[in-house]
């Protein structure tokens, strides 16, 4: 392989694109139902909403941090296809978790603090989870110093394009139409189908 060679043409397009696609669907439509799910708790008030943007951004930080170390450790696709599956079953449970959850902290805690604990239990641990995909996918698609710009470029793309998808799917079909929780478990199902065959696979790719 030349050293301007990113990887090779037949391999540029696949998993790992369709993985940082669906992912960022999934990020979106969890993020947007889990903020719909506290509000009759805790309304959606800017403090509310404060609390929602500060908790994705610091889980998702902590997220590419973690996924580069584990990439480095473990950069085969089968690896990643098993982060995603672990990143869907924690979106699809958030439901489950978070009925207790809000009964106890909903006069307890106040809409600051409940509205943060909360969400910091909800939708934190999951937003690490899928934010550890992007770095895997960029160590899995750059294997040189030339051509990493475009790599990179096109999954930043790939995620942010996949997050305007779930963004809107999530607020104009799925939640009006099917409710919170069939969106959390709509939203984890897509992810955890595309990861599901490749995490099993073999072969770690």
């Amino acid at each position: 392989m030349s050293a301007a060679t990113v990887t090779p043409a037949a391999s540029r397009w696949g998993f790992v694109e369709i993985v940082k696609f669906v992912s960022g669907v999934t990020t979106l439509a969890a993020e947007l139902a889990a903020a719909r799910l506290i509000a009759p708790a805790f309304g959606a008030s800017t403090v509310v909403w404060a609390n929602t943007i500060a908790i994705a951004l610091a889980a998702l930080a902590i997220g590419y941090w973690l996924g580069g170390r584990l990439a480095d450790r473990h950069p085969h696709e089968r690896a990643m296809a098993r982060g995603g599956l672990a990143g869907a079953l924690m979106v699809a449970l958030i439901p489950l978790v978070a009925l207790p959850l809000l009964g106890a902290t909903e006069d307890s805690l106040g809409e600051f603090g409940g509205s943060f604990l909360v969400q910091l239990v909800l939708v934190a641990p999951p937003l690490v989870v899928l934010g550890a995909l992007t770095p895997w996918a960029i160590r899995l698609r750059v294997s040189s110093v030339a051509g990493a710009g475009d790599a990179t470029g096109r999954l930043y793309a790939l995620s942010t394009a996949g997050g305007l998808v779930g963004n809107f799917a999530a607020a104009l079909a799925l939640i009006p139409l099917v409710g919170t929780t069939w969106t959390f478990i709509i939203a984890a199902g897509l992810l955890a189908g595309v990861c599901l065959p490749r995490a099993w696979s073999s072969k770690p790719a």
